[in-house]
C-alpha cells in the first residue's frame, strides 16, 4: 500500500514503556476500544511499538478521532495530554509523527483531505498544523489565533472542493478559507463555543454547526447567510448545547448528541424530535455517536460505562459494558464494515 510506506519512513516511535509520561489518572483502562461486532465486546487497542519494546496507551486520555475517508486501516487520534497518534493497521499498533509539537498536550480536532491522502489538518490550542506530505513536515502556520484564550475546536474539510476547509473556534467563530488554509474569513459567530461541523454529503454548500448554548447554525450557500436554529428546540431543555453531530451518507438524517439526549433531524436541522434512550433525558452525558452512514436507523452511542445501540432508529437499545472507568468521548464506525467501531476514552476533567 503505497500510503503505508510514506507514512511508515516518516515516523518516529514512541519510547516503551507507559507512553507520553504522567495523566491526571494513574488508571490502565484509557487509550482507545475496538469491536469488531458492533458492541457486544470491546479490545483495548495500546500498543505503541519501539525499538526498546512496546509502550503503552492504556494510561492515555483521547479527545479526538478521525478516520482516513480513503484508507480505512488509518485512524487519527487526538489525546488530552500526548499529542497526536494514528493506526497505520486498524489499531494494532500506534504511532506518533516526527514534530515534536505535535507529541504532547491537547489535539482537539483532526480532519484529513478526503482527496489526497497525504494532506490533512491538526488542531492544537490557537494553533492548525498542516502536512500535505504524509506527515514528513506540518506547516504551524496554516492557522494561528492571537486572541488569548482563544482555541480551534473542529476542523471539518469539505469532500467536494477540498480547498475549502471550515473551523469552529472555542469563542463561537466560524471560519473558512478558500485556497486550503492560506488565507482565512469569518463567515459567522455566536456566543457559545463551536462543538462540531458536518458537511452535507450531496451539495457541500450546505453545512450544519452545532454549538455549546446557541443551537445550531446552518447554511446553504457556503457561508453567505446563516440561520439559527434555537427556538425549535425549546421543547428540549438543554437541546441547544450540542456536543456531536453524525450522518447518512445520503445527509437524509442527522444525529445531534446534546445535553439533553439524541435528537434526530430528517431536514438537516430545521427540525428535530428527540429519539428515545433507556435512560431520561440529561440523565447521562453522551458525547461519543456514530450511525452507519448506509443505514440511519443503525444508530450506537456511548455514555458512562454502558454501550447502546439500535438497527430501528430507536428503542429498543441492546446494550453492554465498557471495561473502563473513563468517559466515552468519541465513538466512529467503519463506513465498509458497520460492525467494526473504535472508541475513544478520557477520565473526567477537574472543574
Amino acid at each position: 500500500m503505497k500510503r503505508l510506506s510514506i507514512i511508515l519512513a516518516t515516523i518516529v516511535l514512541a519510547g516503551a514503556g507507559c507512553f507520553g509520561g504522567q495523566t491526571s489518572s494513574s488508571a490502565t483502562d484509557g487509550g482507545v476500544f475496538i469491536s469488531t461486532n458492533a458492541g457486544v465486546d470491546w479490545v483495548q487497542s495500546v500498543a505503541v511499538p519501539s525499538p526498546k519494546g512496546v509502550g503503552t496507551l492504556n494510561a492515555t486520555n483521547i479527545v479526538a478521532m478521525e478516520m482516513d475517508p480513503q484508507d480505512h486501516t488509518v485512524v487519527y487520534i487526538g489525546t488530552r495530554e500526548n499529542g497526536m497518534l494514528f493506526t497505520l493497521d486498524a489499531g494494532a499498533s500506534w504511532q506518533q509523527p516526527r514534530l515534536a509539537a505535535l507529541k504532547e498536550g491537547q489535539i482537539s480536532a483532526i480532519d484529513v483531505d478526503p482527496k489526497d491522502v497525504c494532506t490533512a489538518y491538526v488542531a492544537k490550542g490557537p494553533r492548525v498544523y498542516k502536512t500535505t506530505d504524509c506527515g514528513r513536515s506540518f506547516d504551524a502556520e496554516t492557522y494561528l489565533d492571537s486572541r488569548t484564550g482563544v482555541n480551534v475546536n473542529v476542523i471539518a474539510v469539505d469532500w467536494f472542493n477540498p480547498q475549502v476547509v471550515w473551523l469552529g473556534l472555542s469563542n463561537g467563530d466560524i471560519l473558512k478559507s478558500e485556497d486550503a488554509g492560506n488565507t482565512w474569513s469569518s463567515k459567522t459567530a455566536v456566543k457559545n463555543e463551536i462543538r462540531a461541523i458536518i458537511i452535507n454529503n450531496t451539495d457541500s454548500r450546505i453545512v450544519l454547526v452545532g454549538t455549546k448554548g446557541d443551537g445550531f447554525q446552518k447554511t446553504i450557500d457556503g457561508g453567505a447567510t446563516w440561520v439559527q436554529i434555537e427556538k425549535e428546540l425549546k421543547e428540549f431543555k438543554n437541546g441547544n448545547k450540542v456536543t456531536a453531530l453524525v450522518q447518512d451518507a445520503a445527509s437524509t438524517t442527522v444525529v445531534a448528541a446534546t445535553e439533553y439526549g439524541l435528537l434526530r433531524s430528517k431536514d438537516y436541522g430545521a427540525t428535530w424530535e428527540a429519539i428515545s434512550l433507556v435512560t431520561q433525558p440529561g440523565q447521562v452525558d453522551i458525547k461519543a455517536v456514530a450511525m452507519d452512514p448506509n443505514d440511519a436507523n443503525r444508530l450506537y452511542y456511548a455514555a458512562g460505562s454502558t454501550f447502546y445501540s439500535t438497527t430501528v432508529g430507536d428503542a429498543p437499545w441492546d446494550t453492554s459494558k465498557i471495561q473502563s472507568t473513563r468517559l466515552p468521548q468519541v465513538l466512529i464506525v467503519d463506513p465498509t464494515d458497520s460492525n467494526l467501531l473504535y472508541m475513544g476514552v478520557a477520565s473526567a476533567e477537574k472543574k
